[in-house]
């Protein structure tokens, strides 16, 4: 409900971006992250992730059009950040192309494996083809 309220007034706010901007230049370096605002994450979830693990995130907002949520973490902060939200299965619109590019591909493969219940069901699979 309250992701609903921010869609609509966002529209007509300016000072969530200014807040934002002066956190950004306090702050110094930052990373911008976007994703998509109907991915059943909301900004409440993502902070609360973030902040679990010790990241520091502020200019939690939708974008004008209100499809994207997009947020900033310190530069310092952002491949952790990057790591976290993917291997949580957090959809990302955006994030730095250096983030991005940083992490090993058998890093995302291995963390956006399964359960260990998945596993369990997965080898039933193969006995039941097997059969």
């Amino acid at each position: 409900m309250l992701d609903e309220f921010l869609k609509v007034a966002s529209a007509f706010d300016w000072i969530t971006p200014s807040v934002a901007f002066l956190q950004d230049f306090l702050n110094g370096p930052v990373s911008d992250f976007g994703i998509p605002a109907n991915a059943g994450w909301s900004s409440w979830d993502i902070k609360r992730l973030l902040k679990k693990h010790g990241v520091r995130v502020w200019g939690l907002m939708l974008n004008t059009s209100g499809d994207t949520l997009m947020f900033t973490v310190g530069k310092a902060q952002a491949k952790w950040a990057y790591y976290l939200l993917e291997r949580e299965g957090v959809p990302i619109r955006y994030a730095p192309a250096e983030v991005v590019n940083s992490l090993p591909k058998q890093i995302k493969k291995r963390d956006a494996a399964t359960s260990p219940l998945d596993s369990v069901f997965n080898f039933l699979d193969k006995l039941d083809d097997d059969f």
